[in-house]
């Protein structure tokens, strides 16, 4: 006895889902490596505002210390988010 198939899927539309999950594969792969390269990005910044806040405790001047502390903060925290931001305005302009 033979059945007929519930659901005929003509060749146009299999060929079209095919590209598709191709198209989706490439996607997820440049996510990937997108997000390790903002990953490395933003570990960059904060060892770089470490940097400044280590070299806070050993500078004498005051006000030379006080300024490297604050451009340690500055950096550590802001250098991630300016990386992200931007990273999100130019994945929108794309």
């Amino acid at each position: 006895m033979t059945v007929a198939p519930l659901l005929v899927i003509p060749e146009e539309r299999k060929q079209q889902e095919i590209r598709r999950a191709m198209a989706r594969v490439d996607s997820e792969s440049t996510f990937g490596r997108r997000a390790q390269w903002l990953a490395l990005l933003c570990a960059g910044w904060l060892l770089l505002g470490f940097g400044f806040i280590g070299l806070a405790f050993h500078l004498t001047d005051p006000d030379r210390a006080r300024a490297a502390f604050l451009a340690g903060m500055l950096v550590g925290n802001g250098g991630p988010a300016f990386s992200l931001i931007l990273s999100q305005w130019l994945r929108d302009q794309s």
